[in-house]
């Protein structure tokens, strides 16, 4: 990404808690973001809040009955806000007309991003950075993003 943020490109700034979406106001080559959403998401301190379920059983003809891994539901309720973000994200891009997006968050998060945004968005990305900014102020994600 060479950088240059263009006046009304979307930025959306997420990990699996929290989600800025993000407007340049600003003219070309001086970025100036406004945050226009921000969405967050409680997540349970303990996995017996998000539910619980036994490990299953994978039967064995020449052993005896073993466990096998459980899902890991903090991941799941993550990649599931996630999914969320996303599809708020791209409801206001499309309200908006938007032409440029621009993609951050730490890598993991990244990955289920860009399974999640659907085909008319991806078209629109001029930009991914695999960070989490989302503990970072806007002057700060402005420095990073626009730089």
């Amino acid at each position: 990404m060479d950088r240059f943020i263009h006046p009304d490109t979307r930025i959306l700034v997420c990990d699996g808690r929290k989600a800025l979406f993000i407007r340049n106001i600003g003219p070309s080559g001086k970025p100036l973001f406004e945050v226009e959403q921000e969405m967050h998401e409680k997540v349970a301190s303990h996995s017996a809040d998000l539910g619980t379920d036994e490990p299953g059983r994978l039967g064995n003809a020449f052993g005896p009955r073993s466990a096998i891994e459980g899902t890991d539901l903090h991941a799941a309720a993550e990649e599931a806000f996630l999914r969320r973000a996303v599809e708020a994200f791209t409801a206001l891009c499309e309200a908006n007309e938007v032409r440029e997006v621009v993609l951050v968050a730490p890598p993991r998060a990244l990955a289920v991003v860009r399974k999640a945004v659907p085909k008319s968005i991806q078209d629109r990305v001029v930009g991914e950075i695999d960070k989490d900014l989302t503990k970072h102020s806007i002057p700060e994600i402005e420095k990073i993003v626009g730089g």
